[in-house]
């Protein structure tokens, strides 16, 4: 089986199985692939070096990224054409000290094909009610909880949708979609002014990193416009110290911040991988304290292990 063959055959069985991430990585002297979905690791398989290294050198090829780099991290994205469909990927590079890469690749699902099971059903419907007003809504949560679907879904009832993102994950042909790009001055902070003057009814950011793309989108938000983002926090507290520490100004954002949304991925007895919600919106004096009795019941249901709920306690 040569390099091409051996890709499309692990990106296809990524796919058919809807795994989230697939992992090269050396161990030692050891190569591997790793395939995962949610906390479980699933489908290993040994690799010779040259096979590995192979691997890594047609994905940063496919992924516009310095294939004669082996120091510095690099991130890219594909559209990686499978019999029938194009599977889109976002690859992510690593080097460690002996130069030895290590590869994640995060299989992204459009949405027409991706299906959210909510662990508590209600928690869906109360949210989707509740971010149909303008401000600044912010969704946080764990790499690949689903955070971004989540976005997408909600943002679907909104009217005219505009994402800017690095890179652009799921591709919804009903949505204007752009990239950021540093290498032409194309940053988070440049293309939210320009998306204003669109008019989107609904902006989608797709992380925010820094003060710069915090206050931009605070400035959207205080508009008039509806703004979604997301945010690396660990809870809904954390969500908004996040926001507190970035922007400093602490009155701009409370005139602004509509809601905040805590999502993780939990694997379940019955239902697979599911999403359990945390949220909180100020205006409608609605908090959602619940997350650890909800995953007590979820304990005593038998969906989830004691491990699991110790993890998420």
């Amino acid at each position: 089986m040569d390099i091409k063959e051996l890709s499309d055959d692990l990106i296809a069985w990524g796919s058919q199985q809807r795994m989230q991430d697939m992992y090269i990585e050396c161990l030692g002297d050891n190569w591997r692939v790793l395939f995962r979905k949610g906390e479980a690791f699933l489908g290993k398989r040994t690799l010779t070096e040259e096979q590995a290294k192979q691997l890594i050198t047609r994905f940063k090829y496919l992924g516009d990224m310095d294939v004669g780099e082996t120091r510095k991290v690099q991130l890219g994205a594909i559209s990686y054409r499978l019999p029938g469909e194009f599977r889109r990927l976002r690859l992510s590079l690593v080097g460690d000290y002996r130069l030895q890469e290590s590869m994640v690749i995060r299989f992204l699902y459009p949405l027409s094909k991706t299906e959210q099971c909510f662990l508590v059903p209600s928690q869906y419907e109360l949210i989707k009610d509740y971010t149909r007003r303008r401000g600044l809504y912010l969704f946080s949560g764990a790499t690949g909880s689903g955070k971004t679907t989540l976005m997408y879904r909600l943002a679907r009832f909104g009217g005219r949708v505009l994402t800017i993102e690095d890179p652009v994950e799921i591709e919804e042909t009903s949505f204007t979609q752009l990239q950021v790009n540093p290498a032409i001055g194309q940053s988070y902070d440049l293309l939210i002014q320009l998306a204003l003057r669109h008019r989107p009814d609904v902006l989608i950011i797709g992380e925010i990193r820094d003060q710069e793309t915090a206050q931009a989108a605070i400035r959207a938000a205080l508009t008039g416009c509806k703004v979604f983002a997301t945010v690396h926090a660990s809870s809904v507290a954390a969500t908004k110290s996040r926001l507190r520490d970035l922007v400093g100004n602490v009155s701009e954002l409370t005139d602004c911040l509509a809601g905040v949304i805590y999502q993780r991925l939990l694997l379940t007895k019955t239902w697979g991988l599911g999403a359990l919600l945390a949220y909180e919106f100020p205006d409608k004096e609605v908090v959602n304290g619940n997350w650890q009795t909800n995953l007590e019941s979820l304990l005593q249901q038998g969906e989830i292990s004691e491990e699991c709920f110790l993890r998420e306690s």
